[in-house]
């Protein structure tokens, strides 16, 4: 069975984003923890550089292992259109072990949706 692991929190007041940024960014948690990684990928514009080597990482992972993600927001800049975002991300992975890193990230609004369009480093997804 696999355990959803995944805090939603922000370092400053004045750095939280608003509840559909933390939402977006749960749900991403989720699908990790759910072994989802077309959930996962969802999240993400297909156009975003590195996005292929990202698709392989994911897939290679969550079809290996178990994941629990915890995600810490430690800055937040922008507005309703467009966002970017500083994310203290810990993946709990099965058999490996923890993985910690900020990750950034640059998220924009498509209709009424969040895409991921930017996210440094995806080799922090890598399966080894």
């Amino acid at each position: 069975m696999r355990r959803i692991v995944f805090l939603m929190a922000a370092a400053l007041v004045l750095a939280e984003p608003p509840a559909d940024v933390l939402t977006f960014f749960s749900s991403a948690a989720e699908a990790l923890a759910d072994g989802d990684p077309r959930a996962f990928l969802g999240k993400f514009d297909r156009n975003m550089p590195g996005f292929a080597t990202l698709r392989e990482e994911i897939e290679g992972l969550l079809a290996a292992h178990e994941v629990g993600s915890t995600i810490e927001v430690v800055n937040d800049e922008g507005d309703n259109q467009k966002r970017a975002l500083e994310l203290d991300w810990l993946l709990s992975i099965t058999g490996v072990g923890s993985r910690r890193q900020i990750v950034k990230c640059r998220i924009e609004r498509r209709g009424r949706e969040w895409k991921i369009v930017a996210m440094e480093p995806v080799e922090f997804f890598k399966t080894n």
